[in-house]
């Protein structure tokens, strides 16, 4: 029983990417031993080190280190060729070369994996005929280029991890922890009984920040094996996680007024109904990528509408002085904008209702 419950708790892709990598690394040695490329152990440093999780980040890391590469190999053949050999001019060599790519990582990090080539085609051939340290720098290049190509197919063909689904199961927990947080943020603004959940609410912008990141990481290296239509829904996801995020913020903004929590404005059944029907349309936005039933969230904002309303006309926010007013109308408003935001995001009768709000 022990050991079923010591394996649950194995993240499956991390195993995945286990195996995968020793199978990469005994590809790549094997593939360097048949070709009889002296320094095999290059070809398995290059497979380590591009081989990632995600296919988007090993696609990233192959065209990293192939594209350094390639330009540190050309760099160290230029300066075997260009200095003559001796100590001095070596040190020469080594200060301009390296300076160099240093100084143009400020343009593309690929010059730091340039710089490595370079410290392995020209200084690793010391001591050896020019000629030779040519031989010798195109094998290294060969080496590396074997182990990177070969990372390259194990991460694509075999158990390939999309960072698209990762990142599809980010989304939907996003969703979860926005739900939750609208409830709790209404349920401090009615009762004025718990503090706002601030920590949980710093926790989902950092979530949602990283999304974009992933995003990224998928249109330019994982777009060959992708569906592009995907894509656009997921950039659609985030935008309205992001719009989300914000409504959310200003609703903890307006319950940084301690007195605000103290108060009671007369509506606090319509307010709660409204924030679950929000909560309740996250949840079936993660559940399906279809277009959800907004039906519920359309009659919760009338309701709360028609309250603000009839309040108005009897009087009772004139009690309320300015500071206080502003506060709830602050709450109010985000709340209402979040409710407008889900609807019109799905498509259907009440996608173009009115975001005003009554004058107080």
């Amino acid at each position: 029983m022990k050991t079923n419950t010591f394996f649950q708790h194995i993240p499956v892709a991390h195993l995945r990417h286990g195996i995968k990598t020793g199978l990469a690394s005994l590809l790549s040695y094997e593939a360097s031993r048949s070709l009889g490329l002296p320094y095999a152990f290059w070809a398995v440093i290059s497979t380590v080190i591009v081989m990632q999780v995600y296919v988007a980040d090993s696609v990233k890391m192959c065209l990293y280190r192939f594209f350094g590469t390639t330009m540190g190999a050309g760099i160290g053949i230029f300066a075997i060729w260009a200095f003559p050999a001796g100590d001095l001019w070596n040190d020469v060599a080594i200060v301009l070369t390296l300076g160099f790519c240093g100084f143009m990582t400020r343009y593309s990090p690929r010059y730091r994996m340039a710089a490595i080539t370079v410290s392995v085609v020209f200084v690793g051939s010391f001591g050896v005929p020019t000629d030779e340290r040519i031989l010798y720098a195109l094998f290294r290049v060969l080496e590396i280029t074997l182990g990177v190509g070969i990372a390259f197919l194990v991460s694509v063909l075999v158990f390939p991890e999309r960072l698209e689904k990762h990142l599809a199961e980010r989304l939907s927990s996003q969703k979860t922890q926005a739900a939750i947080l609208c409830r709790d943020l209404t349920a401090a603004f009615v009762y004025g009984e718990m503090r706002p959940p601030l920590k949980a609410l710093q926790e989902l912008f950092a979530q949602i920040r990283s999304n974009r990141a992933s995003l990224s990481g998928i249109t330019h290296h994982e777009l060959l094996f992708a569906r592009r239509q995907r894509g656009h829904t997921l950039e659609s996801s985030i935008g309205r996680l992001e719009r989300t995020g914000d409504h959310l913020a200003v609703m903890a903004h307006a319950l940084e007024n301690e007195a605000l929590l103290k108060e009671r404005f007369h509506m606090e059944t319509e307010l709660l109904a409204l924030s679950e029907a929000c909560a309740l349309t996250l949840e079936q936005m993660r559940d399906t990528p279809a277009v959800v039933d907004c039906r519920d969230l359309h009659e919760a904002l009338i309701a709360c509408d028609a309250r603000l309303l009839a309040l108005r006309h009897q009087g009772a926010t004139f009690r309320f002085d300015l500071d206080m007013l502003a506060g709830f109308y602050e709450f109010y408003s985000a709340l209402k904008s979040l409710a407008l935001d889900l609807v019109s995001g799905n498509a259907g009768p009440f996608g173009t209702l009115s975001s005003e709000t009554p004058d107080p």
